[in-house]
């Protein structure tokens, strides 16, 4: 049952926006659905998006209590159901403007939020770790070899080379993790 301050994301026109579902925690366990969904590009400040949750978390909150638990996420990495308010508002503004948006988010999702002390941390281990797009992993491996190393073999030989198994042996050197959109993004093994 929908009560008071929920809506959906048609209804309120969010499906290309990064946003999060906000419950109300006593609500949900007792069998009512109190949220909204919060488009994080409306928050200028942490202080607002921490205000808006707070007035989910208290909507009814003699009945429900103010507990809160965020119970979706969609065009934003899943930072699990109480992450930190700070830490989730420094990463959106950190995705707004980073050249890599995707790459950083699966990043993120792959190592999981807990091994990162702080937004600057995370950014700080992505561009150490971070060696770009591509269309798959031998075809890294290919362009790695050929940019460090083709200069110096001489061009009678050159049809030799076997670039399978140098990718093989690079895996143990860089990782990859599938692009949603295609392709694979590679990462140094720190």
């Amino acid at each position: 049952m929908s009560v008071g301050i929920h809506a959906t994301k048609t209804e309120t026109n969010l499906e290309n926006n990064p946003c999060i579902y906000v419950a109300n925690l006593g609500a949900y366990n007792a069998g009512r659905l109190v949220g909204k969904w919060l488009d994080l590009t409306t928050f200028k400040t942490v202080e607002e998006l921490k205000e808006a949750v707070d007035r989910i978390a208290n909507y009814l909150g003699s009945i429900y209590g103010d507990e809160w638990a965020i119970h979706d996420y969609s065009n934003f990495p899943n930072l699990g159901e109480n992450p930190d308010l700070e830490f989730l508002f420094e990463l959106n503004e950190t995705l707004e403007n980073h050249f890599a948006k995707d790459a950083i988010t699966a990043f993120l999702e792959y190592h999981g939020v807990q091994y990162f002390d702080d937004v600057t941390h995370l950014e700080t281990e992505f561009e150490d770790a971070y060696d770009g797009e591509h269309t798959r992993f031998e075809e890294f491996a290919e362009n790695l070899f050929d940019e460090l190393y083709l200069h110096d073999v001489p061009e009678h030989i050159q049809s030799y080379i076997d670039y399978e198994k140098y990718a093989r042996d690079l895996q143990y050197e860089y990782y990859e993790i599938d692009n949603p959109n295609g392709g694979i993004f590679v990462f140094r093994s720190c």
